[in-house]
C-alpha cells in the first residue's frame, strides 16, 4: 500500500468510525450516562461534536486530492484528543466502566492519529 493510499484510507476510516459513533453516543446518552459516570449533556455534546467532526474528516478523505496540511491537522487533533481522554479518565469521577471505555477509545484514537501523521509526512 502506498503512503497516499494509506493516508486516504486512514482519513476515510476515521470519518466512517467517528460519524456513526457520534450518532450512537448522542442517541444513547441517557442510557450510557449512569454506567459510564458521564453526564447526559456531556455525552450529547460529545456525540454531536463527533458527528460534525466525522463528517468533516470523511469529506476530507473523499476529496480527489487530500491536502497534507489538513491531514496533519486531523492527525494532531486525534493525538491531542487521545491525550485529553487519558487525562479525563484519570482525573474525572467516572465509573470503572467509563474509565476503561475512555482509555480504550483514547488508545484507538491515538493509533489512528499516529497512522495519519505517519502517512501524511511521507
Amino acid at each position: 500500500m502506498t503512503t497516499h493510499v494509506l493516508l486516504r484510507e486512514s482519513i476515510k476510516f476515521d470519518g466512517f468510525m467517528t460519524l456513526p459513533s457520534g450518532v450512537l453516543v448522542a442517541a444513547l446518552a441517557g442510557v450510557l450516562a449512569d454506567p459510564l459516570g458521564i453526564p447526559t449533556g456531556v455525552l450529547i455534546g460529545a456525540g454531536l461534536f463527533f458527528v460534525a467532526w466525522g463528517a468533516g474528516v470523511l469529506f476530507l478523505g473523499m476529496r480527489p486530492t487530500i491536502d497534507r496540511r489538513a491531514a496533519i491537522a486531523v492527525g494532531v487533533v486525534n493525538v491531542v484528543c487521545a491525550v485529553d481522554g487519558v487525562a479525563v479518565a484519570v482525573v474525572a469521577d467516572l465509573t470503572t466502566l467509563g474509565a476503561i471505555a475512555l482509555l480504550a477509545l483514547s488508545a484507538a484514537v491515538a493509533g489512528i492519529g499516529a497512522l495519519q501523521l505517519f502517512a501524511a509526512r511521507r
